[in-house]
């Protein structure tokens, strides 16, 4: 899922097409026809840069660009401006368009929250490390739901975001002796990228904390495989050195 948030109590799901205030769906007509939300998300995926107008109507029109396609854009822009604020959209039709900056957008709340989390892991504030993790997770929440290519660098933030996020928890949660919480952590991140080493080892040093020698080395044994299969590699060292380490502990 994909929300565009403005301020702390408005914002779109895009899966959905309907926009939300204070946790209570509205009308569609709130933001307005599908090009409306098109050129919203496009904003949002560009959040902080100037999108030109011919780029807009190159992906709201989908490559059928209507005549005065440049006046149709600011249609839309200032109708977005009148439903849902003048301070949502910045730019002009000369320069370009782009998100205001009172506009939040959940991938890039998130990006933040991962950067604090693994700054708190560097300096061993574990609790704040923990709550910005659990926080940069839950506005990763599900999948960015925009399938087009001007998407693709939405998708590729939120899995790089939701990797580190991860790491940045199974870590955290190792180093306050929730081994638990790092174990089903890890096996999340796992499970959306086999070749994800790191979490492999996170798995590993979970299970064998608690208790459980033998997921730890069966974990690792998935991931020589999984290298072996699709890389033709073996784990890196360091790997390696955790699970002969695992082996004689548990000998």
């Amino acid at each position: 899922m994909c929300v565009l948030w403005v301020g702390w109590d408005c914002g779109c799901d895009w899966s959905a097409g309907s926009p939300y205030r204070d946790g209570l769906q509205l009308p569609a007509t709130k933001i307005g026809s599908l090009k409306a939300r098109t050129l919203l998300a496009l904003l949002a995926v560009r959040r902080g840069r100037l999108v030109s107008v011919d780029r807009i109507i190159e992906v709201v029109w989908d490559g059928e660009a209507p005549r005065q396609a440049a006046e149709n854009v600011a249609t839309l822009v200032s109708r977005l401006r009148s439903r849902l604020g003048a301070e949502v959209i910045s730019g002009a039709r000369s320069s370009g368009y782009r998100l205001g900056d009172a506009v939040r957008v959940d991938l890039h709340d998130a990006a933040g929250c991962v950067g604090d989390a693994e700054a708190y892991l560097s300096s061993g504030q574990l609790a704040s490390a923990v709550a910005a993790a659990v926080h940069a997770l839950a506005l990763l929440d599900g999948a960015v739901a925009l399938d087009s290519a001007w998407a693709q660098p939405a998708h590729a933030l939120h899995a790089q975001l939701l990797r580190q996020a991860r790491h940045a928890r199974a870590e955290a949660a190792l180093r306050v002796g929730d081994a638990a919480t790092a174990a089903a952590t890890a096996e999340a991140a796992v499970r959306t990228d086999p070749l994800d080493e790191a979490a492999y080892r996170s798995l590993m040093v979970a299970y064998h904390l608690l208790r459980q020698p033998a997921r730890a080395l069966t974990a690792y044994q998935r991931l020589r495989a999984t290298l072996a299969s699709e890389l033709g590699a073996l784990p890196s060292s360091r790997t390696r050195d955790l699970h002969n380490a695992i082996s004689r502990d548990s000998s």
